[in-house]
């Protein structure tokens, strides 16, 4: 029924990682199989430029037909979500739901708590060259309109990024779907698994970006997070038409929209809709349950917030970290902070964007300490990435334990897919030290203060 969830997009990832740290496991988000897994293996070793041919050809199979469109129905999405939580029936002091993201994947683990979506993305089969806005609008129209038809509680958005996503928008159109209003699944699963008078940590991210307004519940996003801003996405710049020159594409230029109004809105990717914050404090209300709302305007804010968060517990226990797991994108295992004790910090993307973060962060970090991470293959080598050896720089001073990742190949490392995982689990079993002791509401609205607002910090 629900085939047509990406599970390894962020919104997933997030809610599995979560579920299976609750069950005191790691996440292994790439489900490949040894053939896989030998075949990545084999091919890493023709370098950088026959790996991203080979992950070209194995996506042009890739996505959902059109017509899956017409299955998708709300309460799949919200049954898919709270399943991942089978078997772990509580009674939990909070539950954490709203806009997703490592760092709230980290922040919930740390409260011992689940994590509910409120985004979903599928991907759908087009073709149409990567710079071509409006055949990517075009082929995905009908499909929104499939979904919005049998779903008066969604709100749909086309997200095409052929910046940062460039390789994949030639083969498939990414549908994000959005709660309007609490699925009486997720209100089944609060009232079973969440205490009386517990916690709904609410996951207000207000990350602004302008959309296309399509419809009245239909939104058409152009570009995302990274070095580029949504202006440039729809007017250009020098670099994107460099791109696009040195590629000979036939458009050259911003991808911009002719005839539909720009409007601002939460981010497809990270944003709350006002709506659905207004459901679940109703229902909060409604049933005696305590409403903590985390308002910030950007996804790295909650990133520094779960790594507070897990400063808090290690001087609850009255022990020192044993170092730092940096963590990017779909990389996400909050396990590792609870078994080896590390404090995790989550970047958004493997921009230098999230390079910046990343530096302004490295004062908070225990000294001397060993900072473990895990890149991200995205296989697209942008003029935003950040380079391996910029990391490094800013990391030197401590003992930096890469894992996951060939440096020769990054970021295009088919391997990490299945390396990462397995070899942070075997890192943390060889470095044990497992933190006994969750956060609480309070102890989190404590770690509220030390954060403050991103606007307080010169963002």
């Amino acid at each position: 029924m629900t085939d047509y969830i990406e599970r390894i997009d962020s919104s997933a990832v997030a809610m599995r990682s979560v579920a299976a740290a609750l069950r005191g496991q790691f996440l292994r988000a790439y489900e490949g199989t040894a053939f896989e897994e030998a075949l990545a293996r084999a091919v890493s070793l023709f370098g950088q430029r026959v790996v991203c041919w080979a992950i070209e050809q194995a996506i042009r199979g890739s996505g959902s037909e059109p017509a899956v469109a017409e299955r998708v129905r709300t309460s799949h999405l919200a049954c898919w979500a709270v399943g991942l939580y089978d078997g772990l029936d509580g009674p939990f002091d909070a539950v954490v739901i709203g806009a997703p993201n490592g760092g709230v994947a980290n922040l919930a683990v740390a409260l011992g708590a689940p994590f509910l979506s409120e985004h979903f993305l599928s991907a759908f089969r087009v073709r149409a060259h990567m710079d071509d806005v409006a055949a990517h609008k075009s082929q995905g129209d009908p499909v929104a309109r499939a979904i919005l038809t049998h779903n008066p509680d969604l709100l749909v958005i086309q997200h095409y990024d052929p910046l940062h996503d460039r390789f994949l928008v030639k083969y498939v159109n990414h549908i994000r779907v959005k709660l309007l209003d609490l699925p009486a699944e997720y209100q089944t699963f609060i009232r079973e698994r969440l205490r009386p008078g517990g916690t709904l940590v609410f996951v207000d991210c207000r990350y602004p970006w302008r959309q296309y307004r399509v419809g009245a519940r239909h939104m058409f996003q152009v570009g995302g997070l990274g070095a580029v801003t949504d202006e440039e996405f729809i007017a250009g710049n020098p670099r994107i038409e460099a791109m696009q020159r040195a590629e000979r594409s036939p458009f050259v230029g911003g991808w911009a929209l002719e005839g539909l109004p720009l409007v601002v809105q939460p981010e497809s990717e990270w944003g709350t809709l006002p709506e659905f914050r207004a459901a679940v404090e109703e229902f909060a209300q409604e049933n005696g349950y305590r409403f903590m709302a985390l308002v910030a305007d950007h996804p790295e804010w909650y990133a520094e917030l779960a790594f507070r968060a897990n400063v808090r517990l290690c001087e609850k226990e009255g022990v020192d970290p044993q170092g730092v797991i940096v963590e990017c994108f779909t990389q996400a295992n909050p396990i590792a902070a609870r078994q080896s004790r590390l404090l995790p910090l989550w970047l958004p993307w493997n921009c230098t964007d999230s390079l910046s973060f990343l530096r302004r962060m490295i004062a908070e970090f225990p000294r001397e300490k060993p900072v473990v991470f895990t890149p991200l293959a995205n296989f697209t080598r942008t003029f935003d990435l950040a380079t391996l050896e910029q990391y490094c720089d800013i990391l030197t001073g401590f003992p930096l334990i890469l894992l996951g990742m060939n440096p020769r190949l990054y970021p295009a490392d088919p391997t990490s897919l299945f390396r990462t995982a397995r070899e942070l689990a075997h890192w943390c079993a060889a470095h044990p030290s497992p933190v006994q002791v969750y956060l609480t509401a309070d102890e989190l609205a404590a770690c509220l203060q030390e954060v403050g607002h991103p606007s307080q910090r010169g963002r």
